[in-house]
């Protein structure tokens, strides 16, 4: 017994060894993978979604995904990040990491991250290190349902409006009398659920719908110009005397709809992704509505910044491109400016 003992001893030690050697790779493997997971999905944070506009959002996504891997550990001696991780005091010591590659598109992110793990017992059979990689793919959709929060006017799209392209920074206005002539008696306004009359739209215009709107679910119109009625115009201005004062400089409406100004959505050069003033509108189809109350599908959801200047009767505003907090991503609406939160795919 003592003799097999002694022949199984350091075949034991040895495997034990091992296993603690593979343990400390697996460690670090996840921890690389929660630091892709987080790089890609701050990088895509950056996405606007539209067509052509990878180029353009590259440097800050590239930025936002250094940043947030050195975040979570990761110390790539290749890159400066200094904006976000100031310091690397806190990083593991004995190991070199490397962002690989940060892939970007209109609507992804994917990030590869890969690190040196030193051997420590596999040294003695001439192991000395040993890498461990991660890749993550994050993406933003349009929204597909919005939970809260909606915002009880229609935008007038044609029925599919599955080409239709809403640029950030375009205006628009609102409470227009007939809809652009489509519907005669329509002022915009729509019913989404309690009820038409001028008091429910008010309370609708100052704090939103709270329930639940999706691609297709069918709503009314609100005929007839609520805009001058106290309850409407008392709502509006309650909203927008909450909303963040803004300059020529911060505006969204004049500065391209650069909601959360130059250090990202909801920075502090910028309008906050919940600010009063950037509401979530659905896009239905008035045509052939006239006069009486009219059932429409929403088509899809457009993202607005409301101009605080605005008035029942004359809503000013501008299309924007950022995360709706409420929305929830589908593959099926069509982009016009409102964008779901990044999800990671990968």
């Amino acid at each position: 017994m003592v003799a097999l003992f002694t022949l199984i001893l350091p075949v034991l030690i040895g495997v034990m060894a091992l296993g603690a050697d593979f343990s400390i790779l697996y460690f670090n493997w996840a921890m690389v993978q929660k630091a892709a997971d987080a790089a890609a999905l701050a990088g895509a944070s950056q996405l606007t979604g539209e067509p052509g506009s990878a180029s353009t959002v590259k440097p800050s996504v590239v930025n936002d995904v250094n940043g947030y891997a050195c975040l979570n550990g990761i110390s790539d001696p290749n890159n400066t990040y200094v904006t976000i991780c100031p310091s690397e005091a806190t990083h593991p010591g004995g190991f070199a990491d490397s962002i690989v590659f940060t892939n970007v598109t209109d609507t992804q992110v994917s990030v590869g991250i890969k690190r040196s793990v030193p051997y420590y017992f596999g040294k003695m059979i001439g192991l000395n290190a040993a890498s461990v990689s991660a890749k993550a793919t994050a993406a933003i959709n349009p929204v597909g349902t919005v939970t809260s929060g909606l915002f009880p006017v229609g935008i007038q799209c044609n029925s599919p409006c599955t080409t239709v392209n809403l640029d950030p920074g375009q205006v628009t206005s609102f409470g227009s009398k007939f809809v652009g002539g489509l519907a005669p008696g329509n002022w915009d306004w729509v019913d989404l659920g309690p009820g038409k009359g001028a008091s429910a739209l008010g309370a609708a215009v100052q704090n939103g719908e709270p329930g639940d709107f999706s691609i297709g679910t069918v709503v009314g119109s609100a005929p007839g110009n609520k805009g001058n009625s106290g309850p409407l115009r008392k709502g509006l201005a309650a909203r927008l005397g909450s909303c963040k004062a803004t300059t020529a400089a911060t505006d969204p409406c004049q500065n391209g709809a650069l909601v959360g100004g130059t250090d990202g959505i909801g920075g502090t050069n910028g309008v906050p992704t919940n600010d009063p003033c950037l509401v979530t509108m659905p896009t239905v189809d008035f045509t052939g509505c006239t006069g009486a109350s009219c059932s429409m599908p929403i088509e899809a959801f457009a993202e607005i910044y409301l101009e605080q200047n605005s008035s029942g009767t004359d809503i000013e505003g501008c299309f924007v491109q950022t995360v709706t907090p409420t929305g929830i991503g589908s593959s099926s609406a069509p982009s016009l400016g409102s964008i779901g939160q990044p999800v990671l795919i990968n």
